[in-house]
């Protein structure tokens, strides 16, 4: 039998005293060391964020958000306690700028990066609100991860949903601006453009996860749609950034 004095679990300023008995002596380290390896899964899940935003850039823009940062940062100066992550993928169009990965190539990889880091990041924090944000090519490989359905155009024939489905539950938001996979006609559509992308979703496509998306395009946008204005392709975040906020707000609980 094991006998404790009567001020043997005792607690200053949240540190343990020492354990004693007559026969058995627990020091403070050893106890500590115990309660570290109990408190591991709980810190794990307290260091989780209520919010969490994936940002993908567009074509030729070195590594980090390019023009989707206008949305991530209202995302995050909205949400106390956010956070945020650039997809990591090429970016490219054959440029030299951008290590001459083709576009499709370069579509291909961004598909697969976006479903590796919401994967990845899911698995970690099931609980955690995720919200994405694509500008134009990042559009568009958010767009296919998150929607499925197969991108022919750029050489992915499966139609699968690569994302894996614990984490498409956890997607409360997606924003597209400037995705040239855009088609007149679908629920999500903000914006002037009627007409199709240079790399559209085939007639009848409809997104599983329509009503969590909005995507936005204006007619003389020449990449989301059939325009001859490039500057219209980069305006999005300024002329529908606040939108995009008031979207995501109403879909994640603050």
């Amino acid at each position: 039998h094991l006998f404790f004095s009567t001020h043997t679990l005792t607690s200053t300023q949240g540190s343990l005293q020492s354990v004693t008995s007559p026969t058995m002596r627990f020091t403070a380290a050893t106890l500590l060391l115990a309660g570290t390896a109990l408190a591991t899964p709980l810190e794990e899940r307290q260091s989780c964020p209520k919010v969490h935003v994936f940002g993908a850039r567009e074509t030729t823009v070195s590594q980090g958000y390019g023009s989707a940062s206008t949305v991530v940062n209202l995302v995050l100066g909205a949400c106390s306690g956010s956070t945020a992550e650039a997809i990591v993928y090429p970016a490219c169009g054959g440029q030299s700028s951008c290590g001459s990965v083709s576009y499709a190539s370069s579509a291909t990889q961004g598909v697969a990066a976006v479903a590796k880091a919401v994967n990845a990041f899911n698995t970690k924090c099931p609980t955690t609100q995720l919200v994405l944000v694509g500008y134009s090519q990042g559009g568009q490989i958010m767009d296919d991860a998150f929607c499925g359905g197969g991108d022919t155009s750029e050489g992915i024939t499966s139609t699968a949903i690569p994302i894996q489905a614990a984490a498409v539950t956890m997607i409360k938001a997606a924003i597209f601006m400037g995705d040239p996979r855009h088609i007149a006609g679908l629920s999500y559509n903000v914006g002037t453009c009627q007409a199709s992308g240079f790399a559209p979703r085939p007639s009848g496509f409809q997104c599983p996860s329509a009503s969590k998306i909005q995507s936005y395009c204006d007619a003389a946008d020449p990449y989301c749609c059939n325009g001859s204005n490039a500057a219209t392709h980069q305006g999005y975040g300024s002329e529908y950034g606040q939108a995009a906020l008031t979207f995501i707000k109403s879909k994640i609980t603050a």
